[in-house]
């Protein structure tokens, strides 16, 4: 009877250290599956650091230029516009960035670049001594447009150029608008980059309907070859 009361309590004995060590390991298991959720936590949580620190650094800059869909372009005009061999935005703050930005979208603003023409055309004459100008073909009655802003300094009848249009830029520049069917605007008008300003026509000395288009630089004819920046400009001479 004692053997059997010994040999039970023996059993009791094995059970309950079984039971403890089970115990142990399942609470090792847990203590160490929340190490594991506490480490990815933190990683959890210093990403999320890394992330605000980004979006703080990003609220610094309007939306207005982070969004700007000719950022890239415009930054790369300006910074070929420069005489600095290091990029200059790692020289300037971002206000002083926003001030140069500022400043080279009014100098684009104002600098006659466009091509003068809404429609097709053909470049049909260039620029040389005896024509200081470009002829360019199109359609009676396509639009005409100010390669920049600026203020139409002078509308006017020509024997030879027929209706004439001049509109000076508030620089050194100014553009002639010559051969027109019909002037939309009147002498000291503000008109914007791109807007409409007359139509092309066949008045004056003129066998076909185009745009003699000059510009100048300080009172001297250039030729606007050397300011037009449009990709498909030079293909359609």
């Amino acid at each position: 009877m004692n053997k059997i009361i010994y040999l039970l309590l023996i059993l009791l004995f094995v059970i309950s250290i079984v039971y403890y060590q089970n115990t142990i390991n399942e609470l090792k298991k847990k203590i160490i599956g929340k190490e594991e959720e506490i480490k990815a936590s933190s990683q959890y949580i210093e990403s999320l650091k890394e992330k605000i620190k980004i979006k703080e650094t990003e609220a610094e800059i309007p939306k207005s230029i982070l969004h700007e869909d000719k950022l890239k372009s415009l930054l790369a005009d300006y910074f070929e516009e420069t005489t600095e061999k290091i990029n200059p935005i790692s020289k300037i703050s971002t206000k002083e960035l926003q001030v140069e930005l500022q400043n080279f979208r009014n100098r684009k603003r104002f600098l006659p670049d466009l091509v003068p023409l809404k429609s097709e055309y053909l470049k049909s004459q260039g620029f040389s001594e005896k024509h200081q100008a470009i002829d360019l073909a199109a359609s009676l009655g396509s639009e005409v447009i100010a390669s920049a802003a600026g203020v139409v300094k002078s509308v006017y009848q020509d024997k030879y150029f027929g209706n004439v249009l001049v509109i000076d830029h508030l620089n050194e520049y100014v553009t002639l608008y010559a051969h027109l069917a019909k002037v939309l605007v009147k002498p000291k008008f503000f008109v914007e980059k791109n807007e409409t300003i007359a139509l092309v026509g066949n008045s004056g000395n003129s066998t076909s309907s185009h745009l003699h288009y000059e510009i100048l630089k300080k009172g001297k004819n250039i030729n606007p070859d050397s300011l037009i920046v449009d990709p498909n400009y030079f293909l359609k001479e």
